[in-house]
C-alpha cells in the first residue's frame, strides 16, 4: 500500500531523497526505494534509521531474489 512520499537516504552514497513510501510485506517498514544518484537499493527512510539490521535483511532478501529471476532467465 502506498503512504504517501518520505525521505530515504542511501547507505552508500548518503545522498537523502524524498521518494514514495510503499508498505513492505504488511508490516510498518517501507520498501526501499534505490537511490537516484547511484541507483543503489540499499536504502531506508531517515526516520527508520534504528531499523537497520532489519532493512539489512530486506536488501538481502531483495539482491537473493534478483538473482534467482536472473539466474532463471539465463536457465531458458
Amino acid at each position: 500500500m502506498v503512504r504517501g512520499k518520505t525521505l530515504f537516504i542511501c547507505t552508500e552514497c548518503k545522498k537523502v531523497f524524498m521518494a514514495p513510501d510503499v508498505e513492505y510485506g504488511a508490516m510498518a517498514y517501507s520498501v526501499p526505494m534505490p537511490c537516484k544518484r547511484c541507483g543503489s537499493r540499499r536504502t531506508l527512510p531517515v526516520f527508520q534509521l534504528l531499523a537497520y539490521p532489519v532493512y539489512k535483511g530486506i536488501w538481502e532478501t531483495i539482491e537473493r531474489e534478483k538473482n534467482e529471476k536472473n539466474d532463471n532467465n539465463e536457465n531458458r
